[in-house]
């Protein structure tokens, strides 16, 4: 019995010291666990792992192997390291930044443990990133400072881990959750030369930028102030402002009033809008605003407008259908603003051919009756009265000298008359124009083909006309005389008469002569060359009629 007891004290104490060395070599190497890979949001994922024993090999590292590949360790994957204080128990570890693309990916970790035998593993573990997009940006124009929504995807993204920039311009981040991101939009984005004033909206995320159905924002102007503040009608007016459209082609929604009227833009630019205050402008002060996409902003201030004045009209007198000069200031010259520039006379609206900012030339209408009128001149709101009145006189022939002469003789007419001018002047039925005009004398010549006889002097300009109450003798030409009456070839004649003109002719027999001088009553020709001898008659054809001689001339050698 006692023998027993021994065997199996002795059986006992075998299997306690092999249980007891089988214990000891477990604990001689450390044991880790990789417990889970979560992700946070889709740029931050959390590694978490468990040490289920140290080891007895004196541990000098341990933490996590992560990477886009399920091999990892060993110079494979990113090592993140939690130093070499270890302990029994779990750990974990945040990592952010790290890649981001834009399709979703699978990231894989393991945790590790290092001692002075080397490095031990856990199990490879994984997780699916979520991706990111954005559908609508809310809304999609605006202008600096405004609040925008980017409706998508963004899951448990933080403000400090995305960037949003418009044109490359970064956006302060006001708000993310996991279906939105609100931002400011930012100053100082460039859109001049953008002439849609259309931007890119980006979304970045760990270096990658994430791209959306929609990513395409306007910005609207923001227009500040205009200068000058007063001026005449006509003053070009210049709005600045930010983010000032290019070009009026791609936004044509831009719009500018001045009070309750919308006017022309002349020039648009990112220095500003152009335009010029209208000829049809009915307030003297208005204020300016400017509309963008629907949404109108007034500017600071407004504007006052500078009446015109005049000075003096001149002359103070004239016909109808004669121009006068009115003087003063102000006056405008842009086309698009003078068309609405009105200047009557008597209230009957007179036409301007000539404008200049100190002179208007105006057209005293065909059909105004004779009499005293008053000049003005409307421009924008104001009517401004010229301090004189015109005179519109009738076409007026009072008499003319001498009563007779031949073709060429000069006439001087007296009477109203537009200084300058040109008049048509008849002498029955023969009309020729005249070469001077002074307000009340014209000087005509009688025309050539002028019937010889008496016959009314009548003057027309424009649709007046004014007849001589005494009859104008066109005298016939006629030869009185002719010395001397022989002679040879080259010998001059002196031809005496009356109602030569510039334009006769002369014959010897029926050879013709040069014509050295020509008057009125008057002709020098020279003996032709080519004569036969003897006696023949001398022939003078002047304004078309032929005169022979009485007496006969006598060719000697």
């Amino acid at each position: 019995m006692k023998r027993h007891i021994a065997s199996l004290i002795l059986i006992c104490s075998f299997l306690f010291t092999l249980v007891s060395g089988c214990k000891k070599d477990q604990n001689e190497h450390p044991e880790v666990q990789t417990l889970e890979i979560e992700a946070l949001s889709p740029s931050r994922i959390i590694l978490k792992g468990n040490i289920v024993s140290t080891g007895e090999f004196n541990a000098t590292d341990y933490g996590f192997y992560y990477g886009s590949s399920a091999s990892l360790g060993d110079g494979m994957g990113t090592k993140v390291s939690m130093g070499s204080e270890l302990k029994e128990g779990q750990f974990s570890k945040e990592v952010q930044p790290f890649s981001y693309f834009s399709n979703p990916q699978t990231i894989y970790a393991r945790a590790y443990i290092t001692d002075s035998n080397g490095t031990i593993y856990g199990p490879v573990n994984s997780v699916q990133i979520p991706s990111v997009s954005y559908s609508s940006v809310v809304p999609s124009s605006g202008k600096a400072g405004d609040l925008i929504t980017l409706n998508g995807q963004f899951h448990k993204l933080t403000k400090e881990e995305i960037t949003v920039s418009f044109a490359g311009i970064s956006a302060q981040i006001e708000e993310v959750t996991s279906s939105k991101v609100t931002v400011k939009v930012p100053t100082g984005i460039n859109t001049s030369n953008n002439g849609s004033n259309q931007v890119n909206i980006t979304i970045a995320l760990g270096g990658h930028n994430i791209y959306g159905s929609q990513n395409v924002f306007t910005i609207n102007p923001t227009p500040k102030d205009f200068s000058p503040k007063a001026g005449t009608v006509g003053t070009s007016i210049l709005i600045t402002g930010d983010n000032i459209p290019s070009s009026y082609y791609y936004n044509n929604s831009l719009k500018v009033y001045f009070g309750q009227t919308q006017v022309a833009i002349s020039n648009q630019n990112s220095s500003g809008i152009s335009v010029s205050v209208p000829g049809n402008i009915t307030d003297a002060k208005f204020a300016v605003s400017v509309e963008f996409n629907g949404i109108k902003t007034t500017l600071p201030g407004e504007f006052t407008i500078t009446p015109h004045t005049i000075t003096a009209i001149s002359p103070a007198s004239g016909l109808p259908g004669s121009s006068f000069s009115i003087f003063g200031n102000n006056f405008v010259t842009n086309y698009y603003s003078s068309s609405n520039l009105g200047v009557t006379i008597g209230g009957i609206p007179a036409s301007v051919s000539i404008m200049s900012t100190g002179q208007l030339t105006a057209t005293i209408p065909v059909s105004l009756p004779a009499g005293d009128y008053k000049v003005s001149v409307k421009q924008g709101p104001f009517t401004v009265e010229a301090p004189q009145t015109l005179k519109v006189q009738n076409l007026t022939l009072s008499s003319f000298s001498p009563s007779s002469g031949g073709v060429g003789k000069e006439v001087t007419i007296q009477g109203i008359f537009m200084p300058g001018s040109s008049h048509q002047v008849y002498f029955g039925s023969l009309s020729t124009y005249t070469s001077n005009t002074t307000a009340t004398t014209l000087k005509v010549n009688v025309p050539f083909g002028a019937v010889p006889g008496d016959s009314k002097i009548t003057v027309k300009y424009g649709n007046q006309s004014a007849e001589s109450s005494s009859d104008f003798t066109v005298l016939a030409p006629s030869i009185t005389s002719f010395s001397p009456t022989s002679g040879v070839a080259g010998t001059e004649i002196i031809i005496s008469g009356s109602g030569f003109s510039p334009y006769t002719t002369v014959r010897f027999g029926t050879i013709q002569t040069n014509v050295i001088i020509a008057t009125e009553s008057t002709l020098k020709v020279v003996v032709p060359s080519n004569l036969n001898l003897g006696a023949m008659k001398i022939t003078v054809i002047s304004n078309g009629q032929t005169i022979v001689s009485s007496a006969n001339f006598t060719a000697t050698n």
